[in-house]
């Protein structure tokens, strides 16, 4: 079966992107809901991300309110993240049940 907007695989696909972290410096990003819309309450963003060999490393947690998701992860943490770490940014929206996209993922790139 095929439809006309059929863009070849099933389910949601994030943005492929890389991360990149700069030695010595921390990782400061925001992101905001396109076209106006707000984040519910309870919404949570995160990183999580993943050595080359794919042990976890951890997550890193955004501050989120109605407008915006904020990280600031010091220098210190973010130099600890190998060159080739995967990333996948993860939202989940406070629906019952809770809904996770994949909005993002890719490779860590180091400067």
């Amino acid at each position: 079966m095929s439809t006309s907007n059929d863009p070849g695989y099933l389910g949601y696909q994030p943005t492929l992107q890389p991360l990149k972290l700069t030695t010595g410096a921390s990782f400061v990003q925001t992101i905001q809901p396109s076209d106006g819309a707000v984040f519910p309450a309870g919404t949570q963003v995160s990183i999580v991300l993943t050595a080359p060999g794919g042990t976890s490393i951890g997550a890193w947690s955004a501050n989120v309110s109605s407008t915006t998701a904020t990280w600031t992860v010091p220098a210190a943490t973010c130099d600890e993240i190998p060159t080739n770490s995967r990333y996948t940014m993860l939202v989940t929206y406070p629906t019952s049940p809770a809904t996770t996209y994949a909005w993002y993922a890719g490779t860590v790139i180091r400067t």
